[in-house]
């Protein structure tokens, strides 16, 4: 089965804090005159998207058409129940992209992580790999058929690690800057170097 458009949907779990940045939602951090969410949001405008978290400002609506919101059930359950209440809004697509909220510069690796799949139709996973090779299971594409026993069980509380478990894998290594997500000071203060100098690949 082939990664095409539209088979894809990304879901972005979107609704954490900032506890380690003085607490309110991360994604609205600004980075080079847009917030987090704003800038991944526009890398992402090829594919169908949902947001899973509040309802932003209008404004934020009208910059990203091809996105729409949810929230998890309850809020506040975690990724792994973000990504079962985003593909609950599109049940018929067959590749679920994971792309967490706070990562500014990852919309640019969903090309790579789809054509990693394609090129691997045994496997159920194509997920992103930091330098020391630690799979990404929030900047990943997953065939649905091979993770929708877990997406429909419970899934509050529960470890988003739990997507990848007995699935063939295909690890896909990335750039620093995609892999880039805003926890803290040091993180904001490198995404917004990154942003001004130009260093996020494409």
């Amino acid at each position: 089965m082939s990664a095409r458009d539209a088979d894809v949907l990304v879901v972005v779990p979107a609704g954490g804090t900032a506890r380690r940045l003085g607490g309110g939602d991360k994604t609205a951090l600004d980075v080079g005159g847009r917030t987090v969410l704003e800038r991944l949001l526009a890398d992402l405008a090829p594919w169908p998207t949902v947001v899973v978290a509040d309802p932003p400002a209008p404004h934020v609506r009208a910059r990203a058409p091809h996105a729409r919101w949810c929230r998890e059930d309850p809020p506040g359950a975690g990724p792994l129940a973000a990504l079962a209440a985003g593909l609950a809004t599109a049940p018929g697509a067959r590749v679920l992209v994971a792309v967490a909220g706070d990562q500014p510069f990852a919309g640019r690796a969903v090309p790579a992580l789809l054509a990693a799949l394609d090129a691997a139709p045994r496997a159920g996973a194509a997920a992103a790999a930091d330098g020391e090779g630690r799979l990404q299971p929030l900047l990943a594409a997953y065939r649905t058929a091979a993770v929708a026993t877990v997406l429909r069980g419970p899934v509050a509380h529960r470890p988003v690690r739990s997507l990848c478990a007995g699935l063939d894998v295909v690890p896909v290594p990335l750039p620093a800057a995609q892999l880039l997500d805003v926890d803290d000071a040091d993180d904001l203060d490198r995404a917004r170097r990154t942003a001004a100098d130009g260093t996020a690949p494409g």
